[in-house]
């Protein structure tokens, strides 16, 4: 049975949304000004008008049945959509939304943000630091235009684009390994503290970074691994420069750092990092987002070539 999509229809499914949603007609009643009647009578005309049924009616609560679990996605993103494109038309100059780690924002990113201002300075940006793991539905909800995630996954149903991969570098100040020599003047890693980054990547494993360098660098090791854990990489590098210890730093992070002398490498040796920088982007035609993913992947290609000097 064919069913076109009228005025009528486009309301059921707004309200069919809403209760889809909380799983409770009360709810969905008092957030769409209607009474509770009104949207149980909505949702009974939709399942007539379809043919079949979207909820499990049940004493206390609701269930979507197969169907309307199907429906309830593709309304949802469809409606999230719409309302997306009509506030960014009713406000054409609203700022780009832009969602980056912290760490990456505050050691990388935001040096580096004037220079888009000064060369796109119609384009206002809105920059947001956090790590939660991002699809379109979630960019969609939050009204993120653009995210820069660093992952070892893949994101499937997103436009993507592949940034910088990363390298794992070990930190510390010259003061911190001075304590930490032996009678060669080597560095011993075993008296040393080592720094972790508690989360680089949503669902890494527990001191992934520092395994991640032994394995290659030193795969005897028989000394502790434990050691204080920070839940940003920002904060385990912050305690290297306050001469707390070892820091398994990341080349994007560190850099300045290792550049100006305030860090060095103990050891001189760096490894290919499990995961690597990746641009999530909610629309391909929004100008402002391509505009901007064109600057960022720039200043990212430049920084690759800059960073030969501490790799080497």
């Amino acid at each position: 049975m064919r069913v076109n999509l009228d005025a009528s229809l486009l309301g059921s499914l707004r309200c069919f949304e809403m209760a889809g949603r909380s799983l409770s007609f009360t709810q969905a009643a008092a957030q769409l000004n209607l009474t509770q009647s009104a949207v149980s009578q909505q949702i009974r005309h939709l399942e007539e008008r379809l043919g079949y049924p979207l909820f499990v009616r049940q004493p206390r609560t609701l269930a979507l049945t197969p169907n309307g679990e199907l429906l309830f996605e593709v309304s949802t993103r469809l409606i999230n959509e719409l309302q997306h494109t009509l506030n960014r038309l009713a406000t054409p100059n609203a700022p780009l939304q832009i969602n980056c780690l912290p760490s990456f924002t505050l050691q990388w990113l935001m040096p580096r943000l004037p220079e888009f201002n000064r060369q796109e300075g119609d384009i206002p940006v809105r920059l947001k630091a956090e790590f939660q793991t991002l699809d379109r539905q979630s960019m969609i909800a939050q009204d993120i235009d653009l995210a820069v995630r660093y992952d070892p996954i893949s994101y499937h149903q997103m436009h993507t684009d592949f940034l910088m991969d990363e390298y794992l570098i070990p930190v510390a100040t010259p003061r911190y390994l001075q304590q930490c020599l032996q009678s060669d003047k080597a560095v011993l890693l075993e008296n040393a503290v080592l720094l972790h980054d508690a989360a680089p990547w949503s669902g890494a494993p527990e001191y992934i970074e520092w395994l991640t360098w032994l394995q290659t660098h030193l795969p005897d090791y028989r000394g502790q691994v434990e050691g204080p854990q920070f839940n940003l990489s920002c904060l385990a590098i912050s305690a290297a420069l306050n001469d707390q210890g070892i820091a398994m730093g990341r080349a994007a992070l560190v850099y300045d750092d290792l550049v100006s002398g305030r860090l060095v490498n103990p050891f001189g040796t760096y490894v290919a990092a499990p995961a690597r920088y990746v641009m999530l982007r909610r629309e391909q035609d929004d100008q402002r987002v391509t505009v901007f993913a064109r600057w960022l992947a720039s200043a990212c290609s430049q920084f690759v070539v800059a960073r030969r000097s501490i790799l080497s």
